[in-house]
């Protein structure tokens, strides 16, 4: 008769799976399956510009509006402007498009609180490697992510 070394005592096994029931599950669940209380969304449309150009084009002043509608009608929401360029970092362009955005939505009433932004430079782009212009525009933008409270 081969000795199993796997097992050198009889273990009850139902033992064990109570213990780890009522012991471990609840540790593990309290301490890492904690509920989330916040999604961010990234809203679906964003705002292009032109070289450098660090002004909202007032083509895109549509999304801003609506924007601040859904900010207006939604007071637990939170709102994070990011700026971004393409053809190679560029953090002061970055930063100031998030910020003329940031201080426009201050003008409109958004309670500072609820807004911050920050200029990404490149590090986050849509299109990779850029091969044309048209993927630079792309990557030419302001966006937005909503933190909304989860329901």
């Amino acid at each position: 008769m081969e000795k199993d070394f796997f097992m050198p005592k009889q273990i009850n096994i139902f033992k064990l799976l109570r213990i780890s029931v009522f012991f471990i599950l609840p540790f593990i669940a309290s301490n890492s399956l904690k509920a989330q209380e916040t999604v961010d969304i990234l809203y679906e449309h964003d705002m292009k510009y032109n070289g450098s150009s660090t002004k909202p084009n007032i083509q895109y002043r549509y999304i801003l509006e609506y924007l601040i509608e859904l900010m207006e009608k939604n007071p637990s929401w939170k709102l994070h402007i990011r700026g971004h360029v393409c053809c190679g970092p560029d953090q002061k362009i970055s930063d100031k498009r998030a910020k003329n955005v940031y201080k426009f939505l201050l003008k409109k009433n958004i309670d500072p609180s609820r807004l911050s932004y920050k200029g990404y430079s490149d590090s986050k782009p849509i299109v990779f490697p850029e091969k044309t212009d048209e993927d630079a525009h792309t990557n030419r933008r302001v966006d937005f992510m909503i933190t909304k409270p989860v329901e």
